[in-house]
Parts: C-alpha cells; sequence; structure tokens
C-alpha cells in the first residue's frame, strides 16, 4: 500500500512539473498581448518542447483568435516553406535554449529571407541577460523586429534588438522594451516611432550613387553642394541637398560613387545606378527617378519631392503675309463691298457732273474739264482721307460727295483702330501643340541628356514618334539632334529654333542672355507631360521606410519648398508693362507698303516714259508737216512768178 501510495505521488508531481513546464518557457497570455500589439494573426514556433507542453501551448495561444504552428528545431528545416508570408506580417518564435536555436537564424539566411519587417522575432530564453554574443553577427538591419524576453518565475523582461546595418559594419543594439506579468500585463516603453527611437546612424557609412551631366567646377563637393549655377544638374543637386539633410537626420556618412547613366534596360540587364543597386554595391541612389514600369523589379521608389518639366521652347514665328497687316483688318468680302461702294459713288458723281455740264455749261475748274478723272480721284481721295479743292456745285453733287467722305470716315476708323489694335495686341499663336510645331517650319533639337534618348528609344507616344520622323530623325543632311542648352537656347534666341530642354535648365539661361522682347516671344509646347521623380533604393532594400520618413519629415516641414526655391529657377515672366511700350513695325510688316510704292513709281515711271515718246512722236510729226508746208508754199510761189514771167 506504500509502495502504491508513493507511486501515485510521483506520478502527481511529475504531472504537475509538465503542467508548470509549459507555462515556464512561454505563457500563451503573453504571447496572445504581445502579437495583438503588433496587429499580427499568424505565429509559428521554432523549439524542442515535448508533445505535452505543445498541445497546452497551442491550445492556450488559439483562444486569441490567432493561427500558430509548431516547428521542432532540425538541421534541414524548408524556411522558404515554412514562413511563406500570406499576410503582411508575420510572428515567429525561437526558443534560444534549445540545441540548434543559433542555426535556425542561419537557415533562414541561407533561404535568401531577410530579418524585415515582415518577420516579427520574439525569442525567448531562461538566461539572466540577453545573448548579445549569439545575437551580434545576424545580419540585422534599421528595419528589423526582434525583440528577446528573459524569463523569470511569474513574469518576462522584454528588450529590442536591432542593427543599423550590419552590412556596412553597424553594431548590435539592445534596449529595454518592456515587461510583461500576468497581473498587469504587457507595459510597452517604446513608444516612440521605430525610426525615431533608431535615428541615430552613429556614422556608419551608405553607398550611394549619382549621375552627372555637366563637368563638377571647381571640385565636386563645392559643386554639388552650392548653388551657383543652379540650372545645371539641378535635380541631382537638389536631390543631393535632401540626401545631407537625410545625413544630419539619421547621423550616418556617405559614400559617394559616380555612375555613367541612370540605369536602362539593354538585353534584359540594368546599366548604371540600377545595376548597381541589383549587384548589391549601391544602397540609395542621389539622382532621382521617374516611374517606369521595367524599374519596379529593380528598385524600390519612395517619396516624389520634385516635378520635371521639359518643354519644347521656342520664339513663336509672326505669321506675316502681303494681307498682313494692310489687308488684314477687313475680311475679303467688305473689301469687295467697299470696292462695289466707290465705284458706284464714283459713277453718281461722274453723272452729276456731266449732267451739271449738260445744262450749266463748261466753266474753267478741272472738274468740269477732265470730269471721268476728277471724280475718281474725288473717290480716292474720300477712301484714303484726303481732301481736295474742288467740288460739284449742285446739291444733289454735294449731297453724294458729303456722304462720300462719311463713309469713308467711318470705314477709316474701323481700319486704323483694327491696325492699331493688331500692332498693340499680343499676337495670335497658332503653334498650339506639338503636332504644330512638327508641321511648321522651325527647326528642333533637343538638349543632349541620357533620359532623352530612351525617351525617343522607348516611347508609343504617337506625338513623340511624329516628332523624331518629322524634325529630329538624323538624316545625311543632319547628323546629330542633340545639342548642348547654351548653344540650343543661342539658336531659340536668334528665332527658327525650337529646343527640347528641361525647364528648370532653360529658365536661367533665358533670363540671363534673353531680352525683355525675346522673353515675350517665347512659347512653350508639351511633348512629354510632367514626370514626378524620386530618390530610389535598391529592392527590398532596409532603408526605403528610413528614407521615406525622413523625406516626409522634410516635405511637411517646408524643407523641400525652400531648397526648390534655392535650386529650381522659376520661368522668366512677361511684364505688364511690355504691352504698353511702342511696338516697332518690322520690315516683314511694312513691306507691302513698300511694295505698294514701288509698283506706284515704277507704274508712273513707265506711263511717264510713255507720254514722253508719245510727245516726242507727236513733236516730230508736227515739225515734218510744218516743214513740208512750207516747201509747198515756196514751190507754189515760184510757179507764180515763172507764169507771170
Amino acid at each position: 500500500m506504500t509502495n502504491v501510495l508513493k507511486q501515485l505521488v510521483l506520478y502527481y508531481f511529475i504531472v504537475v512539473l509538465k503542467k508548470c513546464s509549459s507555462y515556464t518557457i512561454l505563457h500563451p497570455d503573453f504571447v496572445i498581448e504581445y502579437f495583438q500589439e503588433r496587429n499580427i494573426e499568424q505565429i509559428v514556433i521554432f523549439a524542442c518542447w515535448d508533445n505535452y507542453d505543445v498541445f497546452n501551448h497551442l491550445r492556450g495561444v488559439q483562444k486569441g483568435n490567432k493561427r500558430v504552428s509548431y516547428n521542432e528545431i532540425q538541421d534541414d528545416m524548408r524556411m522558404d516553406k515554412i514562413l511563406n508570408v500570406n499576410y503582411y506580417k508575420i510572428g515567429v518564435i525561437l526558443d534560444l535554449d534549445c540545441d540548434g536555436s543559433l542555426n535556425t537564424f542561419k537557415q533562414f539566411s541561407s533561404a535568401r529571407l531577410s530579418f524585415n519587417e515582415s518577420y516579427n522575432w520574439l525569442a525567448v530564453t531562461a538566461a539572466s541577460e540577453v545573448p548579445i554574443k549569439q545575437l551580434e553577427n545576424l545580419p540585422l538591419t534599421i528595419e528589423s523586429e526582434l525583440s528577446v524576453a528573459l524569463v523569470g518565475s511569474s513574469s518576462y523582461v522584454l528588450y529590442d534588438v536591432y542593427n543599423h546595418a550590419y552590412r556596412h559594419g553597424g553594431l548590435i543594439n539592445v534596449t529595454s522594451l518592456g515587461h510583461w506579468d500576468a497581473s498587469e500585463g504587457l507595459k510597452n516603453q517604446l513608444t516612440q516611432y521605430k525610426y525615431t527611437r533608431r535615428q541615430n546612424f552613429h556614422g556608419i557609412p551608405l553607398n550611394f550613387s549619382y549621375v552627372l551631366i555637366n563637368k563638377p567646377e571647381p571640385d565636386l563637393d563645392t559643386y554639388l553642394s552650392t548653388p551657383i549655377n543652379p540650372h545645371l544638374d539641378t535635380m541631382i543637386r537638389f536631390h543631393y541637398a535632401l540626401i545631407m539633410q537625410l545625413k544630419d537626420f539619421y547621423n550616418f556618412s556617405i559614400h559617394l560613387t559616380k555612375a555613367k547613366t541612370w540605369g536602362y534596360l539593354i538585353n534584359g540587364s540594368f546599366t548604371g545606378i540600377l545595376g548597381e543597386m541589383i549587384n548589391g554595391t549601391v544602397d540609395i541612389s542621389v539622382a532621382p527617378f521617374q516611374y517606369k514600369m521595367e524599374r519596379l523589379d529593380a528598385c524600390e521608389h519612395t517619396v516624389e519631392t520634385y516635378v520635371v518639366k521639359p518643354w519644347l521652347i521656342f520664339r513663336h514665328p509672326k505669321k506675316s503675309n502681303l494681307r498682313n497687316p494692310f489687308l488684314k483688318p477687313f475680311r475679303p468680302n467688305v473689301w469687295w463691298l467697299t470696292l462695289a461702294v466707290s465705284i458706284t459713288c464714283w459713277g453718281v458723281l461722274l453723272i452729276i457732273v456731266k449732267l451739271e455740264i449738260h445744262y450749266k455749261g463748261k466753266r474753267e475748274q478741272s472738274l468740269y474739264t477732265d470730269a471721268p478723272s476728277e471724280t475718281a480721284l474725288i473717290t480716292f481721295a474720300a477712301v484714303s482721307q484726303q481732301g481736295l479743292s474742288d467740288g460739284p456745285k449742285v446739291f444733289s453733287g454735294r449731297i453724294v460727295f458729303i456722304t462720300l467722305f462719311l463713309w469713308a470716315l467711318m470705314m477709316y476708323q474701323f481700319y486704323s483702330a483694327s491696325i492699331v489694335g493688331s500692332i498693340l495686341a499680343p499676337p495670335a499663336r497658332f503653334i498650339k501643340n506639338m503636332r504644330d510645331l512638327a508641321n511648321s517650319d522651325l527647326q528642333v533639337e533637343s538638349e543632349e541628356t541620357p533620359y532623352i534618348h530612351d525617351y525617343f528609344k522607348t516611347t508609343i507616344d504617337p506625338n513623340g514618334i511624329y516628332l523624331w520622323e518629322k524634325k529630329l530623325k538624323p538624316s545625311p543632311k543632319k547628323k546629330t539632334w542633340t545639342t548642348t542648352a547654351k548653344e540650343g537656347l543661342e539658336r531659340v534666341k536668334k528665332g527658327g529654333w525650337a529646343l527640347f530642354i528641361d525647364s528648370a535648365t532653360a529658365y536661367k539661361i533665358i533670363e540671363d542672355t534673353f531680352t525683355q522682347s525675346e522673353i515675350c516671344d517665347l512659347a512653350e509646347v508639351e511633348l512629354v507631360s510632367p514626370r514626378y521623380v524620386t530618390i530610389v533604393t535598391s529592392k527590398r532594400s532596409p532603408f526605403k521606410k528610413m528614407v521615406i520618413y525622413g523625406l516626409r519629415k522634410m516635405v511637411e516641414s517646408g524643407i523641400t519648398s525652400r531648397l526648390t526655391n534655392i535650386w529650381k529657377h522659376r520661368r522668366p515672366a512677361c511684364p505688364e508693362s511690355h504691352r504698353s511700350k511702342p511696338v516697332p513695325v518690322g520690315m516683314q510688316e511694312f513691306s507691302p507698303a513698300i511694295f505698294m510704292i514701288a509698283g506706284g513709281l515704277i507704274l508712273a515711271t513707265c506711263v511717264m516714259l510713255s507720254e514722253i515718246l508719245t510727245s516726242m512722236r507727236r513733236n516730230s510729226s508736227q515739225k515734218f508737216f510744218c516743214c513740208n508746208n512750207a516747201k509747198f508754199e515756196e514751190t507754189s510761189e515760184d510757179t507764180e512768178s515763172n507764169l507771170s514771167v
């Protein structure tokens, strides 16, 4: 009986120990509260517990509506299958007191899984302090989520463990996170945003890459950081200023390298900065990137901090011909009606003058001696606002005369007002879009930049293709279609040229070199819509959210707006006072008047010569007739004298 009682007591003691051991390593309520605070519903456990402990623990955690799976620590676990993230985040519990627990970390890294925010690690141990030696070689980053729970008799002490950048020589950081006990629950002391409390990188170097189009002068650091000639490499230098703000914000150092291009997909692989990111030599770009579908698999975009606005800039040509401006005020039907009214008035005046001559006889005035031409001159004088000293005497003729001048006065008011208004008003812009520009007589060039070559090679925009085929495509007569910004804008200044250029580059040169009148003549046509660009990080970079947080802080605080005012030049404005200044009429506008007076002089000269020839012939014929008469008279006199004799 005594032996049986001893066996029962021993069995009861073993059962109690089993039950106590299942709660000694990890209490289900602690697991529920810990992962509930992090909004995690799926949990994976790596441990070496016996079946009884596993059963009790899983049953306790599942009461909190958590999905839990248990995995015995082994040497050949399929981490990519076990830790397949079906949710945004997954919780991972690891018992550090089990044999092979560190091998679990190695298998995790060997499966090319990262210690990022997708995996929220909770490492538990019965040790009295955090096992730093075991954790310091883990490839942790600033975004890692690893907590260590030191198990006590009835409570847990929690620590936050991370490394700013293990790959860059960073050191492990251990920060007190809080504690948990059954009576008070979970107490979290780290209430700051993660990237605020992990803000200090302690000077760890990060790898950056940049692209420059122009030669940095006098040296690279001065060129990138000083706003001298800010129109050169504007968006790269603007974003370098943002990177320097991030450097001060996070206290990291910069290892800067230069790339040839941003990065373009050639024969299935990326060149430039993107190629270096894929190779792992670059973490963050200084040069901003625009969104392109093929780049989404190579980099991570952050915050839109800059807008690239390329334009086709040109001095708008003046549409001048013989109708401008002398024939422009009236439409053709109005001119024909004016001619008809003038002829009618001339005919009426001529009839009245003829009737006056018939009834009152001719007078000495020229109006009555040469009525057709004089009445025509009266009509022309009225239309051209000129006066005459002569006019009809009868009342009917004077009524026609006055009516003619009043009609001519009103017509002249409309005509002159239209002429003056057309000169003072801004010239009409008939090139309003890219198609109009491509079909015009303007020559087109582009600023020499790497991304413009990529645009015309890859664009499917019909407008871009049309402009390339019509204006930019090289030919035997035109070897190149690109130029420097300075040379291209010099041609634009002379007129007859359009330049495809980034507005940030063009505006500073235009303001420095163009006159006010030339600035007011400028027009812009959009070929490519404004593009938002961002700083990018390498794909799945641990620094992505860190950069996003820092840049958003700068946007909200107005730092980006201030830097925009420093680096990005405003568009030169055409002042309102420019319209009030006298507008000189050019030779093209005045040429119809020159042609008209030249034609009149030539016609008058021809008529004068014909009159001289006619007069000379008339005089010679008169002399011949007079000589013949004189000879005839002498002959007759001789005949008479002979007869008398």
